[in-house]
């Protein structure tokens, strides 16, 4: 029969749900098709509701804790929540909709008692509150901004009894009350995340005692906690902590750790960012906790004897990363890469006592080796990476950063021996020049991604050797290094199609260069070409009809773009959604509005205030959030 329906009576309910959940479960979350099956009816929308399982929901505004009842209400389904005070409800749920404002000359039967009341607008699956805008003036009213405080948590614990995963993120008002109630109500709870909270210790022993399965526990920036609520915490539910994160929390002692050593067996990942934290508690957590395989660590207080202890009872660490390090030397480097063959993540940043020493240990023992990265290690020479080319032949990243000492020759072994490096970063190492990713380019034909930063003595004839040799190369940034021209950049574009570039900085390219990267280039949709300052509208008229798929465009300080230019680019490329070009002087109001107006999918401009219309500010609305930034 024409219009009736036939289907839907027929699918039963439990049916209806497998369905709307295999939807949600697809390519980013099934947005636009969850957004449909909501839309259907009363039926598919009762049931839609209920099959969502994760929210981002704000914590700041008028009336942050009624949006937690509401949503925990309607999605009682909820197990993923993250609960952000940098976001504002206000902009949802503070204002009245305009079908519902007095209106003067309205009769008296339009106002009927059966009208429907608007809902809140929820538009997917993951519930999104329109963000705080950070530069909003203050109430001078002697007003405070209200913002979700434990009532609210309190309702989210209460109608979201099966709650999974909780994230509090600047939370000022939240307090131990409130995560009493979450641990009372929510016995599933295997993920916590506390970013800039005041929680006291009651708060953290109730989760503790309530919270059994708990996995996950990431604290960032807590305040009002001691020692006492950590160790009640891990004394109650260790046993089941998987990984655990405490960083930026000055209270946090050895007392701590050794607690974490003495409670937390199954221990698989560990963070820990203290000034106060001295051999012991690292002791404490290295005999312990055996089961690491993760860690980081930034204690300044330690020195050789926890690492040693690290290297001795933690054989199974995969991944280290150490940081700021400043009484450790190369003895307790070296006993980690005994005691820790399984060793695939190297990271080593401002550790100032370590020398070339310390490398040949872990290249001899960790011959698992994947990802290295040095930052700031100033004593660490060429021999250094000698050796890893010599004993790592299964490297795929290095990075270099601030390691003025190491010289080409070094990239001659990374060329020989580690035939699988895919990426290459470079960032302040002035003394690596063409040579060296000479040696990279003939040795490492993998090689997918490339990153120099002020690279001062790289130019043409390296590039032209990556060109020949490494045709995968995909990803290509190269900030202020002043020696590349057109010639380089030509080379890479008939031979490699990347999909990243980034010249920021690299005063000797031209529009011949930039029209060579269009045409070679289809697929890039990534391109910064600021501070070139003799790039011109014919380059972007060449990326305009050469790279349709472009969507992230970086132009600011090119003296020589024009609103022309502009006019062209949008023209072909259609999918721009960032774009920046402050300080380009002859770009006017007109070529703002040309941006805004040829880019349909625009979803950041940045751009001087002055040069933005009324008109253009009307048309923009909430889309750009960086239109005006007064710069």
């Amino acid at each position: 029969m024409r219009g009736a329906d036939l289907i839907n009576p027929a699918l039963p309910d439990e049916l209806l749900d497998d369905v709307i959940r295999r939807v949600g479960a697809g390519p980013g979350g099934g947005k636009r098709d969850l957004d449909a099956c909501a839309l259907v009816c009363r039926r598919w929308r009762r049931l839609e509701r209920a099959s969502r399982r994760s929210a981002r929901l704000a914590a700041s505004g008028e009336r942050a804790d009624e949006v937690l009842r509401l949503v925990s209400e309607r999605f009682p389904a909820l197990a993923d929540v993250s609960v952000d005070e940098r976001l504002t409800a206000a902009g949802v749920v503070g204002a009245v909709p305009r079908s519902r404002r007095p209106r003067q000359a309205r009769p008296v039967h339009r106002t009927s008692t059966f009208r429907r009341r608007r809902r809140l607008p929820v538009a997917s699956s993951a519930v999104r509150i329109a963000p705080f805008p950070l530069d909003q003036p203050a109430i001078d009213d002697g007003s405070e901004r209200s913002c979700l405080t434990d009532v609210g948590l309190a309702h989210l614990a209460r109608g979201c009894r099966g709650l999974e995963k909780l994230s509090l993120i600047w939370c000022s008002a939240i307090s131990s009350t409130g995560l009493v109630r979450i641990a009372e109500n929510c016995k599933n709870l295997t993920s916590l995340e506390l970013q800039a909270c005041y929680i006291g210790d009651p708060g953290l022993i109730a989760i503790g005692e309530g919270c059994k399965l708990l996995k996950n526990l990431n604290m960032r920036f807590v305040e009002g906690t001691t020692d006492e609520g950590l160790i009640g915490l891990v004394k109650s539910c260790g046993q089941s902590l998987v990984s655990l994160s405490v960083a930026t929390c000055v209270w946090l002692t050895d007392a701590s750790l050794s607690a974490v050593g003495s409670h937390c067996p199954n221990l698989e990942i560990l963070s820990v960012e203290s000034d106060r934290i001295r051999d012991d508690g690292v002791i404490s957590i290295a005999k312990g906790c055996r089961q690491l395989k993760t860690l980081k660590l930034q204690c300044i207080g330690a020195g050789d004897e926890a690492l040693d202890a690290i290297g001795l009872f933690c054989s199974l660490l995969e991944s280290l990363s150490l940081n700021n390090f400043e009484r450790f030397t190369d003895r307790s480097l070296s006993s980690i890469a005994k005691g820790c063959k399984n060793l695939t993540d190297l990271v080593l940043n401002d550790c100032q006592l370590l020398t070339d020493s310390s490398l040949e240990f872990v290249a001899c023992s960790c011959k698992k080796l994947a990802r290295l990265k040095i930052n700031g290690c100033q004593n660490m020479e060429t021999a250094a990476l000698e050796h890893i080319g010599r004993w790592c032949p299964g490297l795929l990243e290095l990075s270099l950063i601030f390691c003025p000492r190491i010289q080409d020759s070094a990239f001659l072994e990374i060329g020989r021996g580690c035939s699988l490096l895919r990426t290459l970063y470079l960032v302040d190492c002035s003394r690596i020049s063409d040579g060296a990713l000479c040696h990279i380019a003939q040795g490492c034909k993998n090689l997918t991604e490339l990153s120099i930063r002020r690279g001062y003595e790289i130019g043409d004839k390296a590039l032209i050797s990556v060109a020949e040799n490494c045709k995968s190369l995909r990803e290509l940034t190269l900030q202020f290094c002043e020696r590349v021209s057109d010639a380089g950049l030509s080379a890479i574009a008939g031979n490699c199609s990347l999909h990243k570039l980034n010249l920021c900085g690299c005063t000797l390219i031209t529009d011949s260069g930039l029209t060579a990267i269009a045409r070679g280039c289809p697929d890039l949709v990534f391109l910064d070409i600021s501070v070139l300052r003799v790039v011109g509208d014919i380059a972007l008229a060449e990326i305009g009809e050469g790279c349709p798929k472009l969507k992230e465009i970086a132009l600011s300080h090119c003296p020589e773009v024009t609103d022309v230019g502009l006019g062209h680019l949008v023209r072909g490329c259609l999918q721009v959604e960032s774009c920046q070009m402050v300080y380009c002087r002859q770009i006017t109001s007109a070529g703002v509005a040309t941006i805004i107006s040829g880019c349909s999918r625009l979803k950041k401009l940045l751009v001087e205030e002055w040069k933005v219309s009324e008109r253009t500010r009307r048309r923009a609305g909430p889309v750009l959030s960086f239109l005006c930034t007064g710069l």
